[in-house]
């Protein structure tokens, strides 16, 4: 099992809804890397994506439990830099497909020498310079 895990945005919305048929999976694939002593990333990009829906419903408690989510299991949060902003236009430079959001968030995994990429996200597996875990397959 990897040692460092970066979790893109939609596994944490699971986790924090208890969004069935993923949640299970994520807690699984959580509890595994945990019992590895595995340390667990993720970026700034994600709080921006997660929490537009809590802000959108004012769901104050929604951003409390994702706040207390990450704190309690110790995210390390990677913030975008120019460093990461550059990276990411050569994913998307060479992944035409690849949306900002995702390759801001792939780039921010290599630059944190992440050891695997955690996403829902199937279309992410193509991009070679991250290993991506598609959680669909777990």
């Amino acid at each position: 099992m990897a040692k460092k895990i970066f979790f893109d945005t939609n596994p944490l919305i699971y986790l924090v809804a208890q969004q069935e048929p993923f949640y299970s999976k994520v807690v699984k694939f959580m509890s595994d890397c945990i019992a590895d002593d595995a340390e667990f990333f993720t970026s700034t990009i994600t709080d921006a994506e997660f929490l537009i829906k809590p802000f959108e419903e004012k769901n104050n408690e929604q951003v409390k439990k994702y706040k207390n989510c990450l704190d309690k299991l110790e995210f390390v949060k990677c913030f975008i830099s120019e460093q990461i902003a550059e990276k990411a236009a050569k994913i998307r430079a060479n992944y035409h497909d690849i949306k900002l959001g995702d390759a801001l968030q792939l780039a921010a995994s290599i630059d944190c020498n992440c050891d695997v990429f955690f996403t829902n996200d199937k279309q992410l597996k193509q991009v070679t310079e991250a290993n991506v875990v598609y959680l669909g397959e777990l």
